[in-house]
């Protein structure tokens, strides 16, 4: 099975339509993606990620869903 890049899924028509379902901007999940990505590039046991660097437009409960 294909692993979609972060670009694939900003592209793909069926995200693009559960997000606007969401009420979520492409930007917002743009940020998302890169924010996991930086994440997942750190050590296990660098914990200086805070959940206070994701945009404002993020709430925990939203993005939890995605």
């Amino acid at each position: 099975m294909h692993e979609m890049t972060p670009s694939e899924m900003l592209r793909d028509p069926l995200i693009r339509q559960m997000l606007r379902a969401d009420k979520i901007s492409l930007a917002s999940f743009a940020a998302l993606l890169d924010a996991a990505a930086r994440q997942h590039a750190r050590p296990a046991n660098d914990s200086s990620f805070a959940t206070s660097k994701m945009p404002d437009s993020w709430s925990v409960d939203a993005a939890a869903y995605i």
